[in-house]
């Protein structure tokens, strides 16, 4: 079960992606971003750039990103959205004159500025929102050689250039009209080639890295140009420094240089460098390149030349925290790191799965694979939890289980599992098989064993309501599992007996007459109803051939059958599921696969993925989608129990990991849930 909710993200979980730039093929790749760390990688642009990336950079709106390259043109530009890559910008008409060192958009997303190899050493262009305008004139005082990066103010009047040779560092002032009188060059230049170049968010200072000790230069920065240069720092980086960063609240800066330990960092305040912060515990392997804090300050990321290349850690006012796991589809040696608020990660994600044996319900945070299994509830579900449930905002979750009271459902927060709720007045009258919350998260119905098959309650913050009427025509046997349509209007069951499949009109009065039977009935015990993401379509998994059945489904009800797909699962189909955005359809059976997946379409099963890689060990009790749709999980009998892999349009990727903690028995539901404040 899912949830399309999308409202109250806040700054911690708000969505972000991470470009990174390297030098393979294909230059660019930019991860999305999780609560637990990296997560998938987006498509590669349709048109790659051309050369070795140098430098990345999203624009201040985040709907742009921009990379230097080696070769011509040396600035390749792109729509961004949460959907990835757009169609590449036009080139500008006159392009810089050799390799691209470093690329920054003004801050209201007016121009773009490229540093770069050749005479005049720094290109600057008008930007919109169709790409690169009528290149600015040169300053009329050029960068004194190579320019390796480029930094406007934060209030947009200035431009500053750190390039190779005396002074290191051009500072000119900027307006709509372009480049305007260069600033004096600061009293104490820094000690040689100048790498990296950053304004202070607060505009108040500004930093060089650079060769040569100390490395790192910083000076205040006003409208008249550089101030008296700041005292170093007491504990000097330790090699030639090639990026800089402020935190965005201007309360650090950290430096990616040469030699071990790669990345320092300082407090950072009105009086300059403050004491160094202690290396993190994990270091980046290899010189450091580039370092980019997360827009929300909560992480600070390294790129660096040996693999993984690009390393992230949390980051407090303690300094760093404990590196996140590197993510899986790595590149080559980092060059550039950029942060964008816009990514597909808007809230955090678990993952929990029911399961035969003691505690009987696992639940994990969800990244790019497993976190750390939370503690397990105080008060644990009573037998074999059957399948699980979060609530559509994330604040509950619930088991339905073997042994009285049949469902069990506890407060869920980012923490795990909080005190059980109290049992509903009235339970459910056998084993419970099945549970599902409305969309509206108003209502909680158990699909269970013996009659009525189904009981549904009204939900709230102090948990189960008063039971809602029985319908007037029950399930005709043991109820196996439970859905509500995505717009709450609908409730179905799948059951043990002939037509297999019931289903309901819902409001908040409760089940209302029930719908007729598909023309077509499902061919055996009816294992999970599922809804369409549209709610255009409802699948049924069943005990025999053809294992799964799929119907229109609108106000009328049930609709003509689809064809069958063209390569049958394997045998009984035991749980279904379709992709958060509608594009695929997956079903856990019995029988190796365990797991088989379709396309998906208004014209129903498209032809059949290839099997995962590695398979699942065992029957696949439950199959569920990721909220971002990048990921597919099953839970099923066999040790690790769970199995998880990356989902894409090419279907299964390579298996995640297993959890560190396993569930304890075979796998029987698996959902995602996320927090929605």
């Amino acid at each position: 079960m899912f949830s399309s909710n999308t409202t109250g993200v806040t700054a911690a979980n708000a969505p972000k992606a991470l470009a990174l730039s390297f030098n393979a093929s294909p230059f660019i790749i930019v991860y999305s971003w999780g609560n637990s760390g990296f997560r998938g990688v987006y498509t590669n642009p349709a048109t790659l750039p051309t050369g070795s990336g140098q430098s990345v950079s999203f624009s201040p709106n985040n709907a742009s990103i921009a990379v230097v390259h080696s070769n011509t043109p040396f600035i390749s530009a792109y729509p961004w959205s949460s959907s990835g890559f757009g169609t590449k910008y036009a080139n500008p008409a006159t392009l810089p004159t050799g390799t691209g060192g470093g690329v920054a958009f003004s801050p209201d997303n007016s121009a773009i500025a490229v540093a770069h190899a050749i005479t005049p050493f720094i290109s600057a262009y008008p930007w919109s929102g169709s790409g690169f305008g009528t290149k600015y004139s040169n300053p009329a005082t050029l960068p004194a050689s190579t320019g390796n990066e480029v930094a406007f103010s934060p209030d947009g009047s200035a431009i500053a250039v750190a390039h190779n040779t005396t002074p290191f560092i051009s500072a000119y002032l900027w307006s709509g009209s372009g480049f305007g009188t260069k600033y004096a060059d600061p009293a104490t230049l820094p000690t040689g080639t100048g790498n990296e170049v950053a304004f202070s968010p607060d505009g108040l200072a500004i930093a060089v890295a650079h060769v040569t000790t100390p490395f790192i230069t910083a000076y205040p920065w006003s409208g008249s140009g550089f101030g008296t240069k700041y005292a170093n720092p007491a504990t000097l980086p330790t090699g030639n420094a090639n990026g800089v960063a402020f935190s965005p609240d201007n309360s650090a800066i950290a430096v990616a240089h040469n030699t071990t330990p790669s990345i320092t960092a300082y407090p950072w305040s009105g009086s300059g460098f403050g004491t160094k912060y202690s290396n993190p515990a994990t270091l980046p392997v290899g010189s450091g390149t580039h370092t980019a804090f997360s827009p929300d300050g909560a992480i600070l990321s390294i790129a660096h030349i040996s693999s993984p290349f690009v390393t992230a850690y949390p980051w407090s006012g303690s300094g760093f925290g404990t590196k996140y796991a590197d993510p899986t589809t790595l590149a080559s040696a980092g060059l550039g790191v950029a942060w964008s608020t816009v990514g597909d990660i808007k809230y955090p994600q678990f993952l929990a799965v029911a399961h035969a044996t003691s505690p009987f319900i696992s639940a994990y945070p969800w990244g790019n694979g497993f976190g750390s299994k939370y503690a397990d509830p105080a008060t644990l579900p009573t037998g074999t939890g059957k399948e699980v449930a979060f609530s559509p905002d994330g604040s509950a979750i619930a088991v339905a289980h073997t042994t009285t009271p049949f469902i069990s459902a506890y407060p869920w927060a980012g923490s795990g599992f909080g005190t059980k709720y109290s049992n509903p007045a009235t339970l459910p009258t056998g084993n419970g098989e099945g549970v599902a919350f409305s969309p509206d998260g108003s209502a909680i119905a158990v699909a269970h064993a013996t009659s009525p098959y189904i009981s549904a309650y009204p939900w709230s913050g102090s948990g189960f309501g008063t039971k809602y009427s029985d319908p007037a025509t029950l399930p005709t046997g043991g109820g196996n599992g439970v859905a509500f349509s995505p717009d709450g209007s609908a409730i179905a069951v799948a059951h043990f007996t002939t037509p297999f499949a019931s289903a309901y009109p819902w409001s908040g009065s409760g089940f209302g007459t029930k719908y007729s039977n598909p023309a077509t009935l499902p061919a055996n015990i009816g294992q999970s109803p599922t809804f369409s993401p549209d709610g255009s379509a409802i699948a049924i998994a069943h005990n025999t051939t053809p294992f799964i059945s799929a119907y229109p489904w609108s106000g009328s009800g049930f609709g003509t059958k689809y064809s069958n797909p063209a390569t049958l699962p394997a045998s009984s189909g035991l749980d279904v599921a379709f992709s958060p955005d509608g594009s695929a359809i997956a079903v856990g059976h019995v029988t190796t696969p365990f797991i088989t997946a379709y396309p998906w379409s208004g014209s129903g099963f498209g032809t059949k993925y290839s099997n995962p890689a590695t398979l699942p060990a065992g029957n696949g009790n439950g199959v569920a989608f990721s909220f971002d749709g990048l990921d597919i999980a099953v839970a099923h009998d066999g040790t690790p129990y769970i199995s998880a892999y990356p989902w894409s349009g090419s279907g299964f990727g390579t298996k995640y990991a297993d959890p560190t903690t396993l569930p304890s028995g075979n796998g029987n539901s698996v959902t995602f849930g996320q927090i929605i404040s």
